[in-house]
């Protein structure tokens, strides 16, 4: 109901700029037009896809025998010891040792990780556990130079040495098991619904208190990808993921096309007619997140750019195999993107109204600000319904990340298509260490442009000033560079999230001590061969809340800056 609303508000409100607005200055009333129709445009996308989404309650499996299942885990110089606890979780599940082959694919060829896997073999014989080497990068050997290859390497090493294999398991190496069943749902899943070709699950994370980042996705994984599923458009996110074999094996493997091998590998898989499925379960939780804007910035950039490839070079609007809702799910996702240009110039509009006094509308201030307040309330009431239980915290943060990430975002626009469909920026794995600092390099974009609405507002409120109390003041304009303002200063704050924490320490001799705290000991493995296995966390694993004591873990010295 509130998104055939939302729609309405928006066709008026697109009417009121038609109907009302001067067309003196075009230079700037143009783009601000073209501008608001593109996200109105993204946002009829946005309703429609969301109009329908399966209920988030997950039914557990009928009982099955269990097959046997790999989990291969690709590593790249992350800490030995994040490693070994990933490991550690993977073996604490609800699932026979016998009936698992874990492999460690280490593209680091680190002796260390080789030692700490042996180790755990002689700890759980039972398991078919291995440390694979895969081919150097930019080798004839490799089939794809990222993680992509390595995942390649070892799926086809579980084919030669395990070739009973029915299902394989994805999961990075800084990625705990959320639930202790997590296997014991998504393989149950796959055995009763063979035309599945895999399963996805939440994916949560170890985040500082209020999650300042966003890095949970509490609103992509509990509210959008069920209106994905419901329209058999889950893609695979990388970890927490379940893919029968023959599957991928159908679709020649992981793909080697895009930056990262996860949402092209589903996109790919729906173009072969196969199905993906979505369970609201706790499947991965990362060690730590990104909480640093270099960090932030590098991940959210690589997804941007990644999704932007697919909708410049491989259009859901032209590509075979899709049907029409699929498409217009996929095309959401690279309309989010794009919208960071018009967003933009939404942002600049309201500065140069001020700076040039321009007034874009015939309507009284009143007027404006009626409309702008309405509609600004009502998207914020939309996304809170659309993100199934997130606060309005999160809605909130979720605009300042918006606002803030826009040039990011833009960049990624400009590189997909410069890079064009032959040729890929070189692929980085995002750091798993915090690097807490001042980062003030980073952010100076947007502090140029708070800069320019701090001056536009300042200089159009002392010219209007003399002629009394608010008289000639456009307030519209006022209200958006105020609004703008205030979000972006809410997002430059972020780039020197943590640095206090750190001069603290270092003011109490801490110097070079980890950032995070003591070693947690509490995540337990399971007897040899045991069926039962103890849970890696507490009964009520479905809530990643209790993931947070991670925060308590160090990380080697040598990983800090």
């Amino acid at each position: 109901m509130i998104g055939a609303i939302l729609v309405a508000a928006s066709l008026v409100y697109i009417g009121w700029i038609v109907v009302d607005m001067t067309i003196v200055d075009l230079w700037l009333s143009l783009p601000f037009l073209l501008a608001n129709t593109f996200l109105v445009l993204l946002l009829f996308v946005t309703v429609h896809n969301n109009w329908h989404r399966l209920p988030p309650a997950v039914s557990a499996p009928a009982p099955f025998a269990e097959p046997l299942v790999a989990v291969i885990v690709p590593t790249y110089n992350e800490p030995v010891d994040m490693v070994r606890r990933t490991l550690e979780s993977v073996l604490a599940q609800d699932w026979p040792h016998d009936r698992l082959a874990v492999v460690v694919g280490d593209d680091g060829h680190r002796a260390a990780v080789r030692d700490m896997v042996q180790d755990l073999g002689e700890r759980f014989p039972s398991v078919l556990l291995h440390y694979h080497s895969p081919p150097l990068k930019r080798t004839s050997e490799r089939r794809g130079d990222a993680k992509d290859g390595n995942l390649n390497s070892m799926l086809e090493f579980i084919v030669r040495a395990h070739p009973a294999v029915e299902f394989v398991e994805t999961r990075d190496a800084d990625d705990l098991v959320g639930d202790p069943e997590f296997l014991r749902y998504t393989v149950g899943h796959l055995v009763h619904r063979p035309r599945i070709a895999f399963v996805q699950t939440v994916k949560d994370a170890v985040v500082s208190p209020g999650d300042p980042f966003g890095n949970r996705r509490r609103f992509f994984y509990r509210g959008i990808l069920l209106s994905r599923a419901a329209t058999d458009s889950v893609f695979p996110c990388g970890s927490g993921l379940v893919w029968r074999r023959t599957h991928l094996e159908r679709i020649g493997g992981f793909p080697t096309w895009n930056l990262v091998e996860d949402l092209y590998s589903g996109y790919v898989a729906l173009q072969h007619g196969l199905h993906g499925a979505y369970l609201p379960i706790d499947g991965a939780i990362g060690q730590v997140a990104p909480e640093d804007v270099p960090n932030v910035y590098k991940q959210l950039g690589t997804w941007a750019l990644d999704t932007l490839r697919i909708f410049f070079w491989k259009s859901p609007m032209t590509a075979r195999g899709l049907s029409f809702r699929q498409r217009l799910q996929f095309l959401e996702m690279g309309l989010f993107y794009l919208s960071s240009i018009p967003t933009l110039m939404l942002i600049l509009t309201p500065a140069f109204c001020l700076l040039f006094d321009v007034r874009l509308f015939r309507a009284d201030v009143v007027a404006h600000i009626g409309y702008s307040l309405f509609y600004v309330t009502l998207l914020s009431l939309y996304m809170f319904v659309l993100g199934n239980g997130t606060s309005w915290r999160e809605v909130w943060r979720a605009k300042q990340m918006w606002v803030g990430m826009a040039f990011v975002y833009t960049n990624a626009c400009l590189r997909a298509v410069l890079y064009g469909p032959r040729r890929k920026p070189e692929y980085r794995v995002t750091r798993k260490v915090p690097l807490a600092g001042v980062h003030l390099k980073e952010v100076a974009p947007q502090i140029v442009l708070v800069l320019l609405l701090a001056g536009a507002l300042v200089r159009h409120v002392a010219q209007k000033y003399p002629g009394g109390l608010l008289a000639g003041i456009d307030l519209g304009s006022v209200f958006w560079v105020v609004n703008y303002g205030v979000l972006l200063l809410g997002f430059i704050r972020r780039s020197w999230f943590g640095a206090g924490r750190r001069m603290r320490e270092e003011g109490h001799g801490h110097v070079g001590t980890p950032l995070l705290g003591t070693p947690r000991t509490d995540i337990r493995a399971p007897a040899p061969g045991g069926s039962r296995p103890l849970p890696a966390w507490p009964p009520d694993s479905r809530r990643a809340d209790s993931a947070r004591a991670l925060r308590a873990e160090s990380l080697p010295d040598e990983q800090h800056r």
